[in-house]
């Protein structure tokens, strides 16, 4: 058994420290006496919830120390921003695809051929972030987590598929904006998180469907122009939360969350541009302005961190 009780011990570590303090020696206790009686289905069941509440109490909203608190609404925002991120590049992908099938002639059926399956994988992109997102800001956590996981699993199988023989940095780097949120979503929106608020993101994802299409017509100019339209949107969306944002009870999830989908977002673009055209001296010169963007960002956001635990 001592043997054992080192094992549980060892598994209760995932639980954060402030955690285990109050009720480390009580759960090392049920998972001997489970132990003891041979009830591996228990055993195995009490292990699952270990994990589960190991990421609840990481990445908690309430009832926690304040640093605990203000690192689960970072990676809360960040699954939110980021699925934003994913339905805007999805939705002008899609209107690139649209405006080329409407303007190709009709007796250029190869062509337009050629294009309809990337309109079905834009289109397919776009539902993969925006049915998660539209779930969790509706308040159905739970099915935006189920959601979340089926889409997880079914692009792994097709990764895999398609890039088992070129694996390597640069497909990973271009799919994990797209990753991310999802794997976030299911880690962060537990049934103790709090709901996004309503009409703040029921208002940013309209506007992404709807203004995204526009900014995806010129696809030949995103081709050659450095970074794309979309991106600067994104950029631009994080300059003027640094100058508008509000001085007293600053919210460094948002912050620095803004500063890690932009990076994400300028680097999804590089590996997309390196496939196509080598890089010129203005899209360095562009990446340089977004990079200070983040690292302004990222700045303040650490600051107004640092901030919220001590006042808390």
């Amino acid at each position: 058994m001592i043997g054992a009780e080192a094992r549980y011990r060892t598994l209760v570590r995932i639980l954060p420290a402030w955690y285990r303090a109050e009720r480390g020696d009580e759960m090392v206790g049920t998972l001997l006496d489970l132990h003891g009686e041979r009830a591996r289905a228990a055993l195995w069941s009490e292990l699952w919830a270990l994990l589960a509440l190991g990421v609840r109490t990481r990445l908690a909203a309430r009832a926690a120390p304040a640093r605990t608190v203000a690192f689960g609404d970072l990676v809360r925002q960040v699954a939110l921003l980021g699925l934003l991120w994913c339905v805007l590049k999805s939705a002008g992908n899609v209107g690139g695809a649209l405006w080329t099938l409407f303007t190709t002639p009709g007796y250029d059926l190869g062509f337009r051929a050629a294009v309809t399956p990337v309109l079905i994988k834009d289109l397919v992109s776009l539902g993969a972030a925006l049915i998660p997102l539209v779930l969790l800001v509706d308040g159905w956590r739970r099915t935006a987590r189920i959601a979340a996981g089926a889409i997880l699993a079914a692009g792994a199988i097709w990764f895999l598929t398609r890039h088992w023989f070129d694996l390597g940095p640069e497909p990973v780097l271009y799919f994990a904006p797209q990753w991310l949120p999802l794997v976030l979503v299911l880690a962060a929106f537990h049934v103790d998180a709090p709901p996004p608020p309503a009409r703040l993101w029921w208002c940013a994802t309209g506007a992404s469907v709807v203004l995204a299409p526009a900014l995806g017509f010129p696809r030949e100019l995103n081709m050659i122009s450095g970074l794309g339209p979309l991106v600067w949107l994104y950029a631009i969306a994080g300059a003027g939360w640094l100058l508008l944002r509000r001085r007293t009870g600053p919210r460094p999830g948002r912050t620095l969350a803004l500063a890690l989908c932009i990076a994400l977002a300028v680097i999804q673009n590089l590996v997309l541009k390196y496939e196509i055209l080598p890089l010129s001296a203005m899209l360095i010169a562009q990446v340089c302005c977004a990079g200070a963007i983040v690292v302004a960002l990222t700045v303040v956001g650490i600051r107004d961190y640092r901030r919220t635990v001590v006042k808390s």
